[in-house]
């Protein structure tokens, strides 16, 4: 048998085995998940506003900048929050592009794709799995539990949290694995970092800390006094999370001041869970449904069973789903499907290991029969995860064309309004009670400037009728869906 010369061996690799060398699957898979989650989201950047977007707005736009960034960052605004990043981004919105959504939304829909990037990422560096990466990133971008969440301008707290949230994940996850000191103290550094803008974009976040500990503890490559080193790397973000929990409780400027309560943790601690498995429906406190029942403790034994015997990031993802669902479960009087947005990161790892863990169990299988497998089931469910997205996204599509085409109308009739001047419309989209003491004002301040109010009445209400007989020429009325002036008249010298 021939032995190759010491000077022949030494020669590069050329031709096919170059190419396979150089082939990744990541070129592939990468580009899948980052691109199906932007396109199952793309239309929302065409949605206008939706009920309390106006709120922010109208004090940005009947405020000077100073004033504005001053009660953000004090929690003395109207939204009763500390979370100051999302309100500069409306801030820069407004000053880029008016009453038009389209920046915020534009970067809300970028940060949405870079956190399933994100995701892939972390779950790739901890399970050297790039399907299973792909398959966790999915299962974020795709997720109908969180639907809305993209398509309401004042959700930008979600979003921007989720990818300060999952990019302080990746932080950790690299401090714990760094190979030198140097390296880890800057990874640290950026970990500390992205968990103060994290908090800075929702302040419930600061429930999180201990996913972060969990991470250092579970990924620290060395065993020699690792419990020591993950708590004290733990210690400045709890620090951080310690101080937001010590300021809200002295200031008592958090709206759970006022909505929190314990009388329905159980029920909806099992909405919440349950509809993180099965994205459909999203009942009152007061009433759960069978299958989020039921779900609820299904998700709980994936959790454990994977967590048992699955890949560790399985614990990271269990503890980190139950963490961000534990501040919502306190408010009482109802849901809403934007608060899993948090939790769905954690729901993506939690499936990844899982995943990995039923394939690492089915090897007797061909290799080609279980990928073909795999495949299959995983298109069956994002296909069905997409079409409960576009299904139960459609209330706030259409509820963002009524806010459009309400604005439209009454800018037709009254395209400039002075100050004091109180509009009424009669028969319109918005005549319910909550509407007219902040969103409509609201709405009006954006439209015309300070000082202007607007309400919409339910024709025959005695406020429409007092309307009515009143011959202001800032009363209008619905017929056959147009707006028509009820007095059309001169408005006087002063425009009124």
């Amino acid at each position: 048998m021939a032995v190759a010369a010491p000077n022949e061996r030494a020669q590069p690799a050329s031709g096919p085995a170059v190419a396979r060398a150089a082939f990744s699957w990541h070129w592939i898979l990468l580009p899948l998940a980052v691109g199906a989650t932007l396109a199952l989201q793309l239309t929302t950047v065409r949605y206008y506003f939706y009920f309390d977007d106006y709120v922010p707005f109208a004090e940005i736009a009947t405020q000077s900048r100073w004033d504005y960034v001053g009660h953000l960052l004090t929690s003395t605004d109207l939204t009763p929050n500390w979370r100051p990043l999302p309100g500069l981004l409306y801030l820069a919105s407004y000053d880029i592009a008016g009453m038009d959504p389209l920046p915020v939304r534009l970067v809300m829909l970028a940060m949405h794709a870079g956190t399933a990037a994100l995701l892939y990422y972390a779950i790739w560096r901890t399970t050297a799995r790039a399907w299973a990466a792909c398959f966790g990133a999915l299962v974020f971008g795709l997720n109908p539990a969180y639907v809305g969440a993209l398509s309401q301008v004042t959700t930008a707290t979600q979003v921007m949290a989720g990818f300060f949230l999952v990019a302080t994940l990746v932080a950790v996850l690299e401090c714990a694995r760094a190979e030198d000191r140097r390296a880890s103290r800057a990874w640290l550094g950026a970990s500390i970092l992205l968990y103060v803008l994290t908090i800075g974009s929702h302040e419930g976040t600061a429930i999180m800390f201990p996913v972060f500990g969990l991470a250092h503890l579970t990924f620290d490559p060395d065993p020699d006094r690792r419990f020591w080193r993950s708590a004290l790397r733990t210690a400045p973000l709890a620090f951080v999370a310690l101080a937001t929990a010590v300021s809200f409780e002295a200031c008592g400027c958090n709206e759970g001041s006022e909505v929190w309560g314990t009388g329905y943790v159980w029920r909806q601690t099992l909405i919440y869970l349950g509809r993180l498995l099965y994205p459909v429906g999203l009942e009152l406190p007061t009433d759960v449904n069978a299958p989020h029942a039921v779900g609820a403790f299904v998700l709980v034994a994936i959790m454990v069973a994977a967590s048992a015997w699955g890949p560790k990031i399985a614990r990271v993802g269990s503890l980190w789903a139950l963490l961000a669902v534990a501040p919502h479960v306190f408010i009482e009087y109802f849901t809403a499907s934007r608060y899993l947005y948090l939790p769905a990161p954690g729901l993506a790892m939690l499936y990844a290991a899982a995943a990995i863990a039923v394939a690492d169990r089915a090897m007797r299988i061909d290799r080609r029969v279980l990928a073909a497998s795999g495949a299959t089931l995983c298109a069956a469910l994002f296909a069905w995860y997409a079409y409960q997205t576009v299904r139960q996204d459609e209330h706030f599509a259409d509820a963002t064309a009524d806010w459009r085409a309400y604005h439209d109308d009454v800018t037709r009739l009254w395209p400039e309004l002075p100050p004091g001047t109180h509009v009424v419309t009669i028969g319109g989209p918005f005549q319910k009670y909550e509407y007219q003491l902040y969103i409509l004002p609201a709405f009006a301040e954006t439209t015309w400037g300070e000082g202007v109010m607007l309400q919409d009445y339910e024709p025959g209400s005695l406020p429409a009728q007092l309307a009515l007989v009143s011959g202001s020429p800032y009363v209008a009325e619905y017929h056959d869906g147009e707006l028509v002036l009820v007095f059309d008249g001169d408005l006087g010298d002063d425009g009124r």
